[in-house]
């Protein structure tokens, strides 16, 4: 395990495969995610073909709980951050990411074109201030919190739910993470429109974030739908379809692509 430091943050990492294989960076949701939302039913797999890259993002798993930073931009500075860490800084890398973290891998493609070979977006709540913020607004107080806690650790231990009430008292009352959720529109048509690399877009079919999913589609000029019976937890839900879909997609360069390993990065934007 490796601790990176970011803007004011530590995140916690680790990498799975070969150090020759084509990377894939994998980025968990918001407030109950973590890198180990991946790690047994889908890194662990994927690990075999792929050198894949996990990370708790700022304020979540074993990363450190910072005051702010949690809008898209200065998320995107910490994958850029991991990355550089692993060594990718040469390569262009698959990105897959779930609910938040997909609105990370999202904003990174738009920002760093170049860096990405191919994204997938797994339930991706675009915008945020819609289908993320809402559920969150009326967690005003410790016994909201405490009645939220309950139902996000249903089945959990009691360290584990005392865990999550300490961590998400920070998160809720003590940053900038529900400021900064509210500011989160959807990212504009004219700039998706020019993202021309595959994308995977993966959706429950029960998901309430599924109209952001056809959205995306129609928009993306290289952009294919998949739906999968679940609602928007894909991987806690529907873990062995995810997988299937993930290993299909990453299997098949792009068009004209070189291989990953052999991928440079003539130029890059820097945020």
């Amino acid at each position: 395990m490796d601790m990176i430091a970011v803007e004011d943050a530590q995140l916690s990492a680790l990498a799975l495969g070969a150090e020759d294989a084509p990377p894939v960076a994998m980025l968990h949701g918001l407030v109950s995610g973590n890198m180990a939302s991946w790690y047994s039913a889908i890194a662990s797999p994927l690990s075999s073909r792929h050198r894949v890259l996990l990370y708790d993002q700022r304020g979540h798993g074993g990363s450190s709980i910072p005051a702010d930073g949690f809008d898209l931009d200065s998320q995107t500075r910490d994958l850029l951050a991991v990355l550089e860490h692993f060594g990718c800084g040469s390569q262009a890398v698959d990105l897959v990411g779930h609910s938040m973290g997909a609105l990370v891998a999202l904003r990174f493609a738009l920002r760093h074109p170049r860096r990405v070979r191919r994204l997938v977006l797994a339930d991706a709540p675009m915008p945020a201030c819609d289908f993320v913020a809402p559920s969150l607004r009326g967690v005003t107080s410790r016994a909201a919190l405490a009645a939220y806690v309950d139902q996000q650790a249903a089945g959990g231990t009691g360290r584990r739910r005392q865990r999550l009430q300490q961590r998400l008292e920070a998160l809720f009352f003590e940053s900038t993470l529900l400021r900064d959720l509210d500011a989160m529109s959807a990212e504009p048509d004219e700039a998706l429109a020019l993202l021309d690399l595959p994308v995977l877009l993966v959706y429950g079919r029960r998901s309430p974030c599924l109209a952001a999913g056809h959205r995306l589609q129609g928009i993306l000029p290289q952009a294919q739908l998949q739906l999968l019976d679940a609602g928007h937890y894909l991987p806690e839900e529907a873990p062995d379809a995810l997988l299937r879909q993930l290993q299909g997609f990453l299997s098949i360069d792009p068009p004209g692509a070189v291989p990953a390993s052999a991928a440079g990065i003539a130029t890059a934007q820097v945020l």
